[in-house]
């Protein structure tokens, strides 16, 4: 039987992050808990790393990426020594590297399909790959051009049906979270756009129009994805989506996929690229882009700002993004409009992590009174954080009717936004134990966890 070797790589890791063996296992533990990966490591583990053992994917991008934040400078998997080489690496490529963005997209769609290929995917840390330099031409049109000559019947046909179908995703994950039919959408990308895609006008360019609505459901597929506890795959649909907005010339489309991008970093602790991307998204839009746009990126980098505690910078682009609000025009789409309900959650996000509790709950009860009711998953966020804000402030009986409402739209959604929310709010309960409500609302938390979500 070979012996490993020891791992000297990760020793000296350790040494200049100045943590011991312990102190490593307990921040991979939290990030894996925060990518839906629950792992129980501890200091015997890391020191059978050191001996030469190496963890299966994901484990050595979370070592890395944890070493990374701690050591600030950026630290491979190469570096760590807990490189892993399986024939897994060519099925991963293969869907990252393909040329052309639309059979990129196809690949990953038809990937993703496929339970264990699925899972093959979602083993690698995605938030730290870089992104590729975009360049635009240089002009004032935010949006995609006018697409080039095509047969005006089947480029009609084609745009109606793409979106449309963004409009009924989207509906769909407002109401019941990203789980809920989010295969259809792959299956729906992977089948039905690719026809499209090779019947439109054969041996000339694609419509643009065309490769932009297939970019918007991209982003969304790359939403739900993530909604679905599937962070890297999701990730992955987001790339595309900003290669096929790309193509398409559509600044727009690019910007905003880039801001989800951010948000999902941000979610993960990840405040570098969350930064990084949500200024790119600003400023690839641009002066000229909607103004539901801009009000919706310049609220996506507040929150950004706030929570990397740059409070001026947090302060102004909020007020951008509540002085470009606008309300929603006739027919208005997922990339038209940005509903007034959620500025408000993004205010009383900035505000929180400003430290403003009373300004926070009042964005968080405005968000609240213009939620519609069919939105079961938004309703499950709102009402967990007031809850978590009043039981931070000790107000225990003003937090109770909220964890209530929560109950009965939480079994409706398919969420791991929802869960999580829910699972951090049993957690907020904890120091109310003694407290009869608050230990049977406790209690109805945890049944609601362990309960199948509805799919």
């Amino acid at each position: 039987m070979a012996r490993h070797r020891p791992n000297e790589h990760l020793a000296e890791l350790l040494t200049e992050a100045n943590w011991s063996a312990g102190e490593l296992a307990r921040a991979v533990n939290a990030l894996g808990t925060k990518h839906g990966v629950r792992l129980r490591y501890d200091r015997t583990s890391v020191a059978h790393w050191l001996n030469g053992s190496i963890p299966r994917p994901p484990v050595p991008d979370l070592v890395a990426q944890v070493l990374t934040r701690r050591i600030a400078r950026t630290v491979t998997v190469a570096e760590t020594g807990l490189v892993h080489s399986t024939p897994d690496e060519s099925l991963r490529e293969n869907v990252l590297t393909t040329a052309d963005p639309v059979e990129r997209l196809v690949t990953l769609c038809r990937t993703d399909i496929d339970p264990a290929q699925r899972a093959v995917l979602n083993r690698e840390l995605i938030t730290a790959r870089p992104l590729p330099s975009r360049g635009w031409p240089a002009t004032g049109n935010t949006g995609p051009p006018d697409p080039p000559p095509a047969e005006p019947a089947l480029t009609d046909l084609s745009d109606d049906r793409l979106d449309h179908m963004a409009v009924v995703f989207a509906t769909l994950t407002e109401r019941y979270g990203g789980a809920h039919a989010r295969s259809a959408l792959a299956t729906y990308l992977a089948d039905d756009v690719a026809h499209l895609v090779a019947i439109t006008h054969p041996g000339s360019d694609l419509p643009r129009r065309l490769i932009r609505g297939t970019a918007q459901l991209t982003h969304l597929l790359g939403a739900m994805t993530i909604d679905a506890c599937l962070t890297n795959v999701g990730y992955l649909y987001y790339h595309s989506a900003l290669g096929l907005a790309h193509r398409a010339g559509d600044r727009t489309s690019y910007a905003i996929s880039l801001r989800a991008m951010s948000m999902s970093a941000l979610h993960l602790d990840d405040v570098r690229h969350a930064r990084q991307w949500s200024d790119q998204a600003v400023e690839t839009a641009g002066p000229a882009a909607p103004p539901a746009v801009r009000s919706y990126l310049h609220a996506g980098r507040a929150v950004v700002h706030a929570t990397d505690g740059r409070r001026r910078l947090a302060l102004a682009d909020l007020l951008t993004a509540e002085r470009h609000h606008d309300t929603a025009p006739r027919n208005a789409g997922p990339f038209t409009h940005y509903p007034l309900t959620a500025l408000h959650y993004q205010r009383a996000l900035v505000l929180l992590a400003l430290g403003d509790r009373p300004g926070a709950l009042i964005a968080l009860e405005a968000s609240l009174n213009t939620r519609p009711a069919e939105h079961h998953t938004a309703l499950v966020l709102l009402h967990a954080l007031l809850a978590q804000t009043l039981l931070s402030a000790g107000e225990l009986e003003a937090a109770l009717p909220h964890c209530r409402q929560l109950f009965d739209h939480y079994p409706l959604t398919s969420s791991c936004r929802a869960r999580k929310a829910l699972t951090a709010l049993r957690n907020a309960l904890h120091p109310y134990h003694r407290h009869p409500q608050a230990r049977e609302t406790r209690a109805h938390a945890a049944y609601l966890i362990r309960r199948p979500s509805l799919r």
